[in-house]
């Protein structure tokens, strides 16, 4: 072999590594991006959200969750006395639960699923919350 041919196989094996680099980059910015996307129009497609009257029930606690796509939003939810006091959010995954504890408060606050405060109820972790605290009660149990 000629020390030509051997400076010609080192170019295209640097052409290939780097067209391999610059491809894994651009899939790793733009896929997570895709997945966000979809998520987020999978949970707009199911943006109803339905307020539940709980002021006839005693005392219990409720457990339920609600899946769509990648994202989930498991929770536990206690009324006392016709009263939210308590909801935990037990587990999830694709939502942000600093958001989620912010859905949670605003609803305990209100004594609704579905409060009339600032930007609850706009953003795909709040509808995530919401569906699951309306499962927890409504069929006190897992949809998705």
């Amino acid at each position: 072999m000629k020390k030509n041919d051997k400076k010609t196989d080192k170019r295209k094996i640097r052409k290939i590594a780097v067209i391999f680099i610059i491809s894994a980059l651009a899939a790793a910015l733009i896929i997570p991006k895709m997945i966000y996307r979809i998520n987020e129009g999978l949970v707009e497609s199911e943006a109803a959200v339905e307020d539940i009257d709980v002021s006839g029930f005693a005392e219990k606690t409720f457990t339920g969750s609600y899946a769509s796509g990648h994202m989930y939003a498991n929770v536990e939810v206690t009324i006392v006395n016709g009263q939210y006091t308590e909801i935990i959010l037990t587990g999830y995954s694709g939502i942000n639960p600093t958001r989620a504890n912010k859905v949670i408060e605003s609803i305990i606050r209100n004594q609704t699923i579905t409060p009339d405060e600032e930007d609850i109820g706009q953003q795909f972790t709040d509808i995530m919350v919401q569906k699951a605290i309306y499962y927890a009660i409504r069929y006190n149990y897992s949809v998705g």
